[in-house]
């Protein structure tokens, strides 16, 4: 069946050949409005690009938030960690809460942690602010300023990577149901009329000069009456 040689490069290309070409046919039947037949066509082609557009963008907005989150992991990560050695580093006697922060006074392998987890554990230390042996202490306020930004930013780049996901997933969706639309205009609607307005006229034998994708199909060896009718079918 043509339509699954036709990708979304080829709607354009096909689809734009089409509406030149189909012009010499404009007004050469009283039976048919091929201009309208032409403006359908492109309104089809423009869809798919349109989609083809949006979907381009969302990729590289996923790709950007991935590049984002990594950075955000790496910070939370040093932050965590450091703040962990700080605490063993101060003198006994110090009085607070170590556990607070780190439950069995362990750091765990905060490398191995998957960016969700990161999150949490982030938090986590943060809880640890707020106990009442730790709330007093002034060498610990640029530390929790610290963490929680690292926190909120590790937050954020998460939300925006699964927002930017979902939506490249629906551009993605868009783009296939315009692709269809543009198959099922090309194919069942174009197609059938022009071959109409082509026999009316004694040119049936033209028809491949309109629609591109025969000429590509009898290329592939596929014959011309058989492309012919494979370009019938699809949507």
């Amino acid at each position: 069946m043509v339509d699954r040689h036709i990708d979304d490069r080829e709607v354009s290309e096909y689809g734009r050949h089409f509406a030149t070409e189909a012009k010499k046919l404009v007004e050469a039947s009283e039976l048919v409005d091929v201009a309208k037949v032409i403006a359908r066509v492109l309104g089809a082609v423009e869809a798919v690009e349109t989609e083809v557009a949006k979907a381009k963008a969302q990729r590289s907005e996923v790709r950007t938030e991935r590049g984002g989150t990594a950075e955000a992991e790496e910070t939370a990560r040093d932050v965590v960690t450091r703040f962990h050695a700080y605490l063993r580093s101060l003198p006994k006697g110090t009085s607070f809460d170590f556990e607070a922060f780190y439950p069995g006074k362990n750091l765990g392998d905060v490398a191995a942690l998957k960016p969700a987890d990161l999150v949490a554990k982030a938090a986590d230390v943060l809880r640890g602010f707020d106990v009442a042996r730790n709330a007093g202490l002034d060498a610990f306020a640029p530390w929790k300023q610290e963490i929680a930004a690292a926190h909120a930013a590790l937050d954020g780049a998460l939300s925006g990577k699964s927002g930017a996901a979902n939506r490249s997933v629906t551009a993605t969706a868009g783009l296939a149901a315009a692709r269809a639309h543009f198959l099922k205009t090309y194919n069942q609607v174009a197609k059938p009329i022009v071959r109409g307005v082509l026999n009316e006229l004694g040119r049936g034998e033209e028809l491949r000069l309109f629609f591109k994708d025969l000429a590509v199909q009898e290329g592939r060896g596929r014959g011309g009456n058989a492309g012919e009718e494979a370009g019938t079918e699809g949507g």
